[in-house]
């Protein structure tokens, strides 16, 4: 029996979940409301637990006889769950040295039947490798074929007189891996970016190309391709608790829904990658707290202007210089900001560059999205910690055409910011078309009681030929009271899904004791599903949709395990 058929065989035993449009929320009530059923966890189907958290995504595998949805757990299970039931198919454990535990943060790509996985081993608490693993879902096992990856690296300084070398100890995971399949190609290539916990110093931004074909063709000698190293310091003389804090070396690319990889054409990508914060410095070819756009092959020349940069001052840049540089953007207030000067203070004597690494107000903590207009015109939307969203031009990266605050600084002089290192954004937006005009949304939070949070979408126009970004709505109402209770700290990552008519609805969780799942219908923000969960959700994890049906990685608070929970959408979505 089908996924759907089974699906309304057990339609009269379960029950629906809070749905349609909620009147507290300030949406009014649609024509034809949404509605869940609950697959499990229930008391009939009670579904799989795992003992600590599920952080990466989890993916659909749509095997043979089955769809399962593939479950890594943070203590390196791997685990294929019955889509319809909850319950665990099949799983297998990521090894590790004797005496040694697995760890792993960041979304493994699925590659037709395969499964490639990057993970870290820890022994007594400290990072001691990071591996690299592909499983063949069908035999559900270590692939043969592609015998198990170290990650190790050695790049020449910026100097040219020194090396850096790839710290396993402060190095660290996080970000979601991403594929390129080029014509010919029979597995293709996979980017693996790597940061650090905590900004540890010494660390750096990484990026590694693997080749997958002649990983499974010349062994692990020949897997890694390319590298690119962000900031090629060889010292990171840090003095203070925070490296970042400093200006110095970082550059992590750590975003949890990685970098963005573009395909244009048959055999070329457009690859962008967002830098968390550390030391910009174009003369000496660091490049933290940036976006860099490269190629497959990871060469990257910043494109900017020798002359305009030759005394480049990363606390001051100046503004012809940056916008110089066509492979390379740097944030910048634009006409109209406000300067980004918390209540409590502590940039009141910082330039923005200087403030936002202060804060770690991090670039790098959101993936950029590529739009292309009805016109034709590439834009690139990259959203910062900071609150801001940034349109620049994706075919020049130095030219900014529009900054827009969508979320507040968090906190207030008689409400303090309870976790300022947050920011207001990380995340990667979702866009769709309405009407021939181009809608960008953007997940935001806020760990304070004073301010507004939620998603807010942006319409991109055009004035006198230059793109802007033309608030749109927000979701809840920033005037309404739950406006300032929901979204207090890192929700899911958002999902986007579109029905025939082409309608598209955002799908967030706002994580708490009992997480709650929203539906929201972009082309006029209202309130499409509100879903209370069983459990707390997960942040930064995207749910899944398939056949109807969300995923959402979500946790018991009582005992800390894990879970997945499910729901069947009913209705036009």
């Amino acid at each position: 029996m089908n996924l759907f058929a089974r699906t309304f065989v057990v339609i009269a035993s379960l029950s629906f979940g809070l749905s349609a449009c909620s009147p507290s929320l300030n949406h009014k009530t649609t024509t034809e409301p949404l509605q869940t059923l609950k697959l499990f966890p229930t008391p009939q189907q009670p579904a799989s637990s795992f003992p600590t958290s599920i952080i990466a995504s989890s993916l659909i595998h749509v095997g043979k006889d089955k769809a399962r949805v593939i479950v890594s757990v943070a203590n390196g299970l791997i685990a294929a769950l019955d889509a319809n039931t909850g319950q665990t198919d099949w799983q297998l454990m990521l090894p590790a040295p004797q005496g040694g535990e697995v760890q792993l943060i960041s979304t493994p790509v699925m590659i037709g039947d395969k499964l490639v996985v990057l993970y870290q081993c820890l022994e007594q608490a400290v990072r001691t490798s990071h591996r690299m693993a592909v499983i063949d879902l069908n035999r559900h096992q270590l692939d043969p074929g592609l015998p198990m990856l170290e990650i190790n690296a050695e790049q020449t300084a910026s100097d040219g007189k020194g090396k850096v070398t790839f710290n396993t100890k402060t190095a660290f995971s996080h970000a979601e891996l991403k594929h390129f399949k080029p014509a010919g190609a029979n597995l293709g290539k996979v980017y693996a970016g790597f940061g650090s916990s905590g900004d540890v110093q010494p660390f750096h931004g990484w990026l590694f190309e693997v080749d997958l074909d002649a990983w499974q063709q010349h062994g692990v000698k020949q897997a890694i391709s390319n590298i690119l190293l962000v900031t090629p310091e060889a010292d990171c003389p840090s003095k203070m608790e925070y490296g970042t804090q400093e200006m110095i070396c970082g550059g992590g690319i750590w975003s949890p829904t990685g970098i963005a990889v573009v395909p244009s054409g048959k055999n070329d990508a457009e690859i962008f990658i967002p830098t968390g914060n550390g030391q910009v410095d174009i003369a000496r070819h660091d490049y933290a707290n940036s976006v860099l756009k490269v190629k497959p092959g990871l060469q990257f020349t910043d494109g900017c202007d020798l002359d305009l940069c030759k005394n480049f001052n990363p606390k001051q840049p100046d503004e012809a210089c940056i916008s110089s540089c066509s492979n390379l953007f740097i944030p910048r207030l634009a006409q109209g900001n406000a300067p980004i000067k918390p209540a409590d203070g502590e940039c009141d004597d910082k330039d923005f560059w200087e403030c936002i690494a202060w804060l770690d107000f991090d670039l790098g903590a959101n993936t950029p999205v590529k739009i292309t207009l009805a016109n034709g015109k590439d834009l690139l939307v990259q959203a910062g910690k900071d609150g801001g969203v940034y349109l620049i031009d994706a075919n020049h990266l130095g030219k900014q055409y529009d900054r827009l605050q969508i979320a507040e600084l968090c906190g207030t002089k008689t409400d303090g910011c309870s976790r300022t290192w947050m920011g207001m954004i990380v995340t990667e937006p979702q866009h769709t078309m309405i009407d021939g005009e181009a809608v960008v949304i953007v997940s935001t939070f806020m760990p304070d009681k004073s301010h507004p949070a939620g998603l807010v979408a942006l319409k991109i126009t055009e004035e006198n030929g230059v793109p802007k970004f033309k608030r749109f709505w927000q979701f809840p109402d920033a005037k309404s009271p739950e406006a300032l209770t929901t979204f207090r700290s890192h929700p899911s990552t958002p999902t986007l899904t579109q029905n025939a008519e082409g309608d598209a609805t955002i799908w967030i969780v706002d994580i708490g004791q009992q997480g709650t799942l929203y539906g929201v219908r972009v082309k006029d923000g209202q309130l499409q599903i509100k879903q209370t969960l069983q459990g707390t959700g997960r942040q930064q994890s995207r749910p899944l949709f398939y056949s109807n049906t969300v995923y959402i990685a979500s946790v018991t608070p009582s005992t800390g395990k894990a879970f997945l929970e499910a729901y069947r959408i009913i209705g036009n979505h």
